[in-house]
């Protein structure tokens, strides 16, 4: 293993390295000599390795463990220093020499640290979760918003010494809070959430057309550099299940944080402690996920189709197969009474839709408060009528009535969105299975037997975050 001395010596070579190539590019329309990626490689491959040893060494054990928890690899095909791809196990670091080689050792270290920050605060999930419909401009937002709280973070890192090698450098042109008060002329607060400075940009991008990229898009598939437009943005971690993710990114900072001894998590920030206990304590089951449990335990009926043989008499041409056909039947009954407002509804309405995505489904709304307002059919979210009528007194009756006379909602699952306060007592639905989500606590629900599961909406950390950023 190289001592620090010859790192640096190392890592100058590969700037010379980039360096020639920089000037082959603005020779050749941007184009990559080749010929110096694969010297440039395997000088870089010492840098990586030696920096695991390095980050426990001289900065934390846990930086040092989350890298080594992970591959490592050299890609340049990345429009960045670095990238963590988060899809599968284990997660992959990419490193990306052409842009690394910009920053001075120091920076580098801290850009890296910057990475393993953005893991153990969830970002990706945070990305996945935001920006559903991969949308570039709130891409471009999210990644802005993730460099602005995690370098508040390194830069208040307490522990950083000086005087010695310690010292994380962060690179002049990172994306602070600084940063981003000047760009939007807004002063936001410092040491926030992810989640915070996104509503900021957000909130300063609708007040502006969208800029237009001053490089455009150039061959996904070619290595990037400084010089050209190719390569691939980092930090796709869009259109991947929020909760998958960040219950890939749990177990591996589960594993490095429970490994480390009392006295290297003593050494560690307190605030990233916090995070780390946050992010590792047992969540409560929330509304969504019981509902996603009661979409799985609909019974499946089948039907019959020539194109499958009879299990039993495969040999009968004669006798058709089956094919399971799930069709999940929600009732959707909305207290219009209460204090739940039009994004509570739009937010908890949307969130039914995403967990039956993947079925067919036949969704019934019914509004109520002393009365039956509105009862529709929703086929797909902008169908619902987040304005909802009403606003009277409260009454759960009606709604149940009008379920059980119907006799259509017996293999139905019921789901009632209220503040709580109403009947004592109702009839029992005449339903599959029944849950109540409250606004506030639980125990405001007034009715004495439910028939179901009651869960509170504050339990839900999705919409909590909806709630304080106001998106």
């Amino acid at each position: 293993m190289a001592d620090k001395k010859n790192i640096l010596t190392i890592y100058n070579i590969c700037r010379d390295l980039v360096s020639q190539s920089e000037k082959y590019a603005e020779e050749h329309e941007g184009k990559v000599d080749e010929t110096l990626l694969p010297p440039l490689k395997a000088a870089f491959e010492e840098i990586i390795e030696f920096e695991k040893i390095h980050l426990i060494t001289a900065h934390d054990t846990f930086y040092g463990s989350m890298l080594m928890n992970m591959e490592t690899r050299i890609d340049f095909n990345i429009r960045g220093p670095l990238d963590i791809r988060v899809s599968k196990e284990p997660f992959v670091v990419l490193f990306n020499p052409m842009f690394i080689m910009k920053y001075k050792y120091a920076e580098f270290t801290a850009l890296l640290v910057s990475e393993i920050l953005k893991l153990a605060y969830a970002h990706p999930a945070s990305f996945a979760q935001l920006n559903t419909g991969k949308d570039e401009q709130k891409h471009e937002h999210l990644e802005k918003s993730s460099q602005a709280s995690i370098s508040n973070m390194v830069q208040r890192d307490i522990r950083i010494d000086k005087k010695t090698d310690r010292r994380l450098v962060l690179p002049n042109d990172a994306y602070t809070t600084t940063t981003l008060a000047n760009e939007t002329n807004v002063n936001p607060k410092r040491e926030q959430a992810l989640e915070y400075y996104y509503k900021v940009l957000e909130n300063f991008g609708k007040k502006k057309s969208a800029a237009s990229s001053s490089m455009g898009k150039g061959n996904e598939n070619a290595p990037a550099t400084r010089n050209n437009g190719d390569g691939q943005m980092p930090h796709q971690w869009e259109g991947e299940d929020a909760e998958e993710q960040k219950d890939r990114i749990k177990a591996m900072v589960s594993e490095v944080f429970n490994n480390m001894s009392e006295k290297s998590r003593g050494l560690m920030p307190a605030g990233l402690v916090e995070q780390i206990k946050a992010l590792l304590k047992k969540p409560e089951i929330n509304w969504k996920q019981i509902l996603r449990k009661f979409v799985g335990s609909v019974p499946v009926p089948y039907r019959r189709t020539p194109t499958r043989l009879n299990r039993r008499m495969p040999f009968r041409p004669d006798i058709t197969g089956r094919l399971p056909k799930r069709i999940i039947k929600i009732v959707v009954a909305i207290d219009t009474s209460g204090s739940m407002s039009s994004r509570d509804i739009e937010y908890c309405i949307n969130e039914v839709f995403n967990i039956v995505k993947d079925y067919e489904s036949e969704i019934t709304i019914i509004e109520c408060d002393a009365q039956i307002g509105k009862v529709y059919k929703a086929k797909k979210v902008s169908d619902v009528q987040p304005k909802v009528t009403g606003r009277g007194g409260t009454s759960f009756v009606p709604v149940i009535e009008y379920i059980n006379e119907s006799g259509k909602f017996r293999d139905a699952l019921m789901i009632y969105f209220t503040d709580g306060y109403g009947d004592y007592e109702i009839p029992k639905p005449r339903t599959l299975r029944n849950m109540w989500v409250v606004l506030g606590d639980e125990k405001n629900l007034s009715v004495k037997q439910p028939y179901g599961e009651v869960k509170s909406l504050k339990m839900d950390q999705d919409w909590i975050k909806m709630r304080d950023n106001g998106y």
